[in-house]
């Protein structure tokens, strides 16, 4: 039975199975969560404490001969090489005074200006040109804005800026067929509406570059040194036009000043770049000097003020004074300013590029705490933290220093630099830190390439980034960087970068580790080789399983053969799970139980997973007699990290979140869920894949679910150590002997584990199935069907929890998810049948019957027909019989007394006790005087009596409502047509007791003896003795005289015995019984009630003596017409004490002990009669004892007669 089940039981062994996997996919997810920040890898612990990388061998680790024997890892892949159109090479021609080319990546075009036009194309492949030539003057600087909300038509999505010597214009620009998304408009085509929505004047500034907020903020850079911005509205409002141009460099008080002597006063520093962090809600400058200048635009976004200054000298003083034996020209001039924003580093908040490829980082705010990590500061300094020296500075480094940097970008964690090598070709700089994600201090991989031609605009791409995905269960777990490549590659695509030249666009992408893989895999055209081999020691063996594992796990047919070399590879290169001793640990362990992690100081340089085997009945071992731990392989480890991956933050956030609606004149509080559909859909796509791996691999299979199969040997521990302590033996011997010996032991340990993986990955996809079929169903709406305790528990429960303890509210969900069905009155065949194939675990055959016998039951209230109900009811009923000993007894019986088939509840309980305890240990436990010892017996005869209860809490249900009063008529309190107060389907007096009647006649027929005895003890504490005593069973007598031998309420159950044996004319076990509870010692039977007790004796005997005329039949007749005539007397001897000495208290005891029992005559005589001096009763004792003494008799009749004067 379920609820008997020990430790061993399979049951139990896969739970505490699923238990350990949970736990280490927990450790793997919360190692994947504690990269470290940016200012961790660069070694900054304050903002006034900056420090200097670059200058050590092991920060570019590939940039000298033979010190990492690392695969040739390309970084990046061209995707496409697109030529500039045919027509704009022929503009070129007509060039008279400038021409500009950059990137709109936002919507995927590149722009050319030449002299007063501009020329817009798509980047990705050279088509829909599109331009305007409506301006007179030289353009001189171009941007594209995202619109404030609400200002113009719906169908502008973008503006395109243009800026003359003379005026900006703002032009609008339309994509017809994205109304879905920008994103679906790449391939679509653009408008350029020809009419300017806004224009203004420049007043004589010359323009260099135009940027905005994600708000629709436009900001322009000006040759005069200042910072302007546009700002924009629908309608000219009073005080205000409908667009003008604000000065944020200027004084308020400015205007007064002739602007001939404001230019007098300061030379000008023209202002060349403006890079906004929208994270942050900050602005930055770069001058053409190198002044760094920052501004707060506001927690809102919406401000403007500027916060700090810093001069290029100033930061080639700080810069220097970092790196004091760097040759200071490399710190200036500064030809690139790139933002980093909060998803990349909490701490590092700008980056500018030199010259010389020198990084130098920048943060605007003192560093917080790690706990104040997710609040907002607003930025109030400028300070160099960081001096990061390219490759080439080391001094073992070979590799040439970069030069003649004239553009650079730095997106996600990746440096692109094009340095000029002549004037028709550049090289491209790669540096990221991709193949180190986890490494303090910063390490780093470069790599160069050739480009063709001289960059004009070097541009990241904007790809489609899934959303962050968290609940209020797990956010404060979820750093607000975002993951290293490593951790998110499996479902983020590489990122990509065009480069624009005069030949046209390089797009390229920054390959992923699992690229690299991809391309060592193919290259070498297996899984074995030693590029391979090298690749999965540079990232450590979990961590390359861990990424072949997206290869081999792929179900894309393009992929089919590099998915069988990445299995490959899997295997050959994914190491043995080892067992380490003590001799070999550098500090003691504290040894847990199985699959345990140890003291943190102990795990191994290579992310090893180690655990220490030990029999779960056993105390954990101290440290002074630590005992040996299995590290697992590369490849188990694998398997957990990308299985950690694939759930990511679902894994323990929780399945719905609450939200507040407005629903008409108020607001409802509804459940939705918590991750989106397209969400749900992509993991389990992944989560199917790992699946699918492990189910092919015949080594991860479970032989069985026994415990043998989950749990570890019981003596391991103690053999190992026992083995450990050979006398006077070398420590190094006994370890190599220990490793050999119990290689294979571990071994063991490690398949036991993958097993409790195995399932729980085919747990979690069935979970998570289902959870996608609950939001293809209107997630909110079968919350709603959820009792409210489930409905808490789905805001508190996490996905682990549901997918390890969660089989109740698992069952819930499907039974809310059929009930929104039936209410729809539509079929669940359908359903169940989809059930049954995404989610077997969670959704049984049993409960596919389950489902359709509830669809039964609840269609039978809709039938009018009575044979049609009658029919449907005994189908429902049929179908719950076949699982009845799973079945919600209590539930599915108050739905059958709701229709009034009462005959049903009998059977289904009937048959649900025969289930639940096929053996028949229930009634073999009463009959054996119910034993103490007896555990599974007394389990198999309470969940009888459980059972048995569902059918007298019906038949009590009956009685009461035949016992209920019926509602009298009353008057209406209005006119009319009658108000239904009462329930329709409530049953009148008579038709209770017909129905109790009928269950109670159906109840007899059964066989179950132990049913019989429940329904007897509910018939007596229901005070129906009268129906009990109609019982026509064989069960009964015994019953009665089992209860009577156990001295439970024993007159009662004599009383009802000899009613019982008169009932069914059986007077002479009658007379019997009758007499015993005469003579019964007894405080409950008053001396009269002796009395009648011994005239019914008398009665049945003279009746049984009528039947059989047996000699002993009269004997026992003559002895109890005796015994009545003494019993008189004992009545005398009692009413006279009662008449005479009432009034004495003492005599009270006297009176209650006649009561309690029958005396022989010489007692009657002695201790009452004669002592209490009562003439007439000892008159009436010598004449019933025959006594002949008259000298007695005659003094008696004296005191008689002397009392009557």
């Amino acid at each position: 039975m379920p609820s008997g089940a020990g430790p061993s039981s399979p049951a139990a062994a896969l739970a505490e199975a699923l238990e350990n996997s949970g736990r280490l996919i927990d450790r793997h997810l919360q190692d994947d969560r504690c990269f470290p920040d940016l200012s961790e890898l660069l070694s900054v612990p304050s903002h006034n404490m900056p420090s200097l990388s670059g200058v050590s061998d092991m920060d570019y680790p590939l940039q000298g001969p033979g010190l990492l024997s690392v695969p040739n890892l390309p970084e990046l892949s061209a995707v496409r090489r697109v030529p500039l159109p045919p027509e704009l090479v022929e503009q070129f021609s007509h060039m008279q005074c400038n021409c500009m080319m950059g990137v709109f990546p936002e919507i995927c075009r590149a722009w050319l200006t030449i002299d007063n036009d501009i020329f817009m194309w798509n980047y990705e492949d050279g088509g829909d040109v599109a331009y305007f030539d409506g301006l007179i003057e030289t353009i001189l600087a171009v941007g594209l804005v995202k619109p404030k909300q609400g200002i113009l038509q719906p169908h502008i999505h973008y503006l395109l800026v243009l800026a003359t010597s003379v005026d900006v214009v703002i032009l609008g620009l339309s994509f017809p067929k994205s109304q879905a998304g920008l994103n679906d408009s790449m391939s679509g085509g653009m408008q350029l509406l020809p009419d300017p929505l806004f224009s203004i004047p420049t007043d004589n500034t010359y323009i260099l570059s135009i940027t905005s907020t994600d708000l629709g903020r436009i900001f322009m850079a000006g040759k005069d040194g200042c910072l302007y911005e546009i700002a924009y509205q629908a309608e000219a409002g009073w005080l205000s036009q409908r667009c003008r141009k604000i000065n944020h460099s200027k004084s308020s008080l400015s205007f007064l000043i002739p602007s001939v002597l404001q230019f007098s006063f300061s030379e000008d520093d023209p202002i060349v770049q403006i890079a906004i962090d929208n994270s942050r809600n900050t602005l930055f400058t770069r001058s053409e000097k190198g002044v760094l200048q920052v501004y707060d635009l506001g927690a809102d976004g919406q401000g403007m003020s500027r916060v700090a200054t810093m001069s290029q000298s100033s930061i080639v003083a700080a810069a220097g004074n970092i790196a004091r034996t760097i040759d200071r020209s490399v710190f200036k001039p500064i030809v690139q300013i790139s933002v980093i924003d909060r998803s990349e580093s909490s701490d590092c908040h700008l980056l500018a590029v030199t010259h010389a490829g020198v990084r130098l980082y920048f943060s605007t705010t003192p560093f917080v705490p790690p706990h104040q990590k997710h609040v907002a500061v607003r930025p109030s300094l400028l300070a160099l933290v960081h001096v990061r020296l390219p490759p080439g500075f080391s001094a073992s480094s070979t590799l040439q220093k970069p030069a003649k940097v004239h553009k650079a970008l730095h997106s996600k964690g990746v440096l692109l630099m094009a340095a000029s090598e002549t004037e028709d070709s550049d090289i491209l700089w790669c540096i990221n830190h991709d193949s180190f994600p986890f490494k303090k201090p910063l390490m780093e991989t470069q790599m160069m390439s050739n480009v063709d031609g001289h960059s004009w605009a070097l541009c990241a791409l904007n790809e489609e980034r899934p959303s962050k995905i968290f609940s209020p269960l797990n956010k404060d777990q979820i750093p607000i960087t975002d993951s290293p490549v490593v951790v998110q590659q499996h479902n983020i695509p590489p990122q990509k970068f065009v480069l624009l030249s005069a030949k046209g666009s390089h797009i390229f992408q920054k390959l992923r580790p699992v690229d690299q893989l991809r391309h060592l895999l193919v290259s070498c055209a297996g899984g074995e080789s030693e590029e391979v081999e090298r690749f999965f020691k540079l990232h450590r063996e979990e961590q390359a399983c861990a990424t072949a594992l997206i290869l081999a796990c792929s179900s894309s047919a393009c992929d089919r053969e590099v998915s069988q070399w990445a299995t490959r590879a899997f295997f050959r290169y994914g190491g043995e799970a080892q067992m380490r001793f003590p001799a070999a640990m550098t500090s003691p362990s504290n040894v847990g139980p199985v699959m345990s992690s140890p003291a943190p100081g102990i795990v191994p340089p290579a992310f090893a997973t180690p655990y220490a085997p030990m029999h779960s009945g056993s105390a954990p071992i101290t440290p002074m007699s630590a005992g040996p731990e299995v590290i697992f392989s590369g490849k188990h480890n694998g398997i957990c990290i990308y299985f950690a991956r694939i759930l990511g933050n679902i894994w323990d956030g929780s399945l719905a979140v609450e939200k507040t609606i407005n629903n008409g004149n108020q607001t409802v509080s509804i459940l939705e869920s918590s991750v989106g559909l397209f969400d749900l859909e992509s993991v389990l796509l992944e989560l199917c894949g790992l699946r699918e791996f492990l189910d092919k691999n015949s080594q991860f299979s479970p032989s069985s679910l026994g415990a043998a199969s989950f749990s570890s040997p019981a003596n391991l521990q103690q053999r190992l150590l026992g083995f450990m302590r050979p006398d006077g033996a070398n420590s190094q011997q006994v370890q190599q002997e220990l490793q050999r010996k119990y290689h294979t032991k571990a071994q063991v340990y490690e398949k036991v584990s993958l097993q409790g993986i195995q399932q729980l990955v085919h747990r979690s996809y069935q979970t998570l199935a289902l959870w996608k079929l609950l939001s293809d169903h209107q997630f909110s709406l079968i919350m709603s069907e959820l009792p409210k305790e489930f409905q808490e528990q789905m805001k508190g429960a996490s996905f682990k929890d549901v997918v390890m303890r969660g089989k109740e509210l698992s069952g819930a969900l499907i039974t809310a998810l059929i009930n929104v069905y039936i209410k729809d009155n539509a079929s669940v065949d359908s359903i169940s049948n989809h059930l049954r194939d995404i989610c077997p675990l969670l959704y049984s055959s049993d409960d596919n019957v389950c489902s359709k016998a509830n669809e039964l039951l609840q269609s039978s209230k809709q039938i009018q027909n009575k044979l049609d109900k009658e029919r449907t009811l005994r189908e429902s009923l049929r179908l719950y019989q076949q699982i009845s000993q799973h079945t919600d007894l209590p539930l599915v019986c108050s739905q059958y007394r709701q229709v009034r088939f009462y005959e049903g509840v009998l059977e289904l309980c009937l048959t649900a006790a025969d289930k639940k305890d096929p053996q028949r240990l229930g009634p073999h436990f009463y009959k054996n005087g119910e034993p103490e010892d007896d555990r599974v017996g007394q389990q198999a005869f309470q969940e009888r009596l459980s059972c048995y209860k569902c059918i007298t809490d019906t038949m009590q249900e009956l009685v009461n409502q035949s016992k209920a009063a019926p509602q009298s008529p009353s008057v209406p309190k209005q006119p009319g047509p009658p108000v239904m107060t009462s329930d329709p389907n409530m049953l009148s007096n008579e038709e209770a007791t017909a129905h109790f009647e009928q269950v109670l006649g159906l109840a007899q027929r059964s066989q179950d003896e132990l049913f019989h005895i429940a329904l007897y003890n509910w018939l007596i504490q229901a005070d129906l003795t009268d129906k009990l005593l109609e019982v026509n069973s064989p069960y009964l007598e015994d019953h009665l005289m089992h209860m009577i031998k156990q001295d439970q309420s024993k007159v009662h159950n004599m009383d009802l015995l000899w009613r019982y044996y008169e009932k069914n004319r059986n007077f002479g076990k009658a007379a019997h019984v009758l007499a015993r509870l005469a003579d019964m010692h007894s405080t409950e039977i008053s001396l009269k009630q002796r009395l009648e007790y011994i005239a019914r004796a008398i009665l049945s005997a003279k009746s049984s003596s009528c039947i059989s005329a047996q000699a002993s039949d009269g004997e026992f007749l003559h002895e109890l017409e005796e015994k009545m005539e003494l019993v008189r007397i004992q009545v005398q001897i009692q009413e006279t004490l009662i008449r005479q000495y009432s009034h004495h208290p003492s005599v009270k005891n006297v009176i209650s002990q006649l009561d309690s029992e029958l005396m022989d005559i010489t007692k009657l005589y002695g201790e009452f009669a004669d002592h209490f001096k009562l003439s007439e009763c000892k008159l009436a004792i010598i004449h019933c004892a025959g006594h002949s003494d008259p000298i007695l008799v005659h003094s008696l009749w004296q005191e008689i007669m002397e009392k009557g004067k």
